[in-house]
């Protein structure tokens, strides 16, 4: 089954899984998990280009989402 993007009412199909860090203030976005995860979101590449951590966290992308 093919998972689709968290965010709003998007549909497109998932590409990479937002985590947080939240004791370090991090968000950390990498390829699409294997497996679903409660506590992350999976984004299409839309949503992940879009992306911004929260004031005040830092930010990791463990791959280059613009040459995607």
């Amino acid at each position: 089954m093919e998972r689709v993007c968290t965010k709003g009412r998007c549909k497109q199909p998932a590409l990479f899984t937002l985590t947080y860090d939240y004791d370090d203030k991090l968000a950390v976005i990498g390829p699409l998990s294997p497996e679903p995860e409660s506590a992350a979101h999976d984004l299409c590449r839309k949503h992940a280009l879009g992306f911004t951590a929260p004031q005040g966290w830092n930010e990791m992308r463990h791959l280059d989402l613009s040459n995607e």
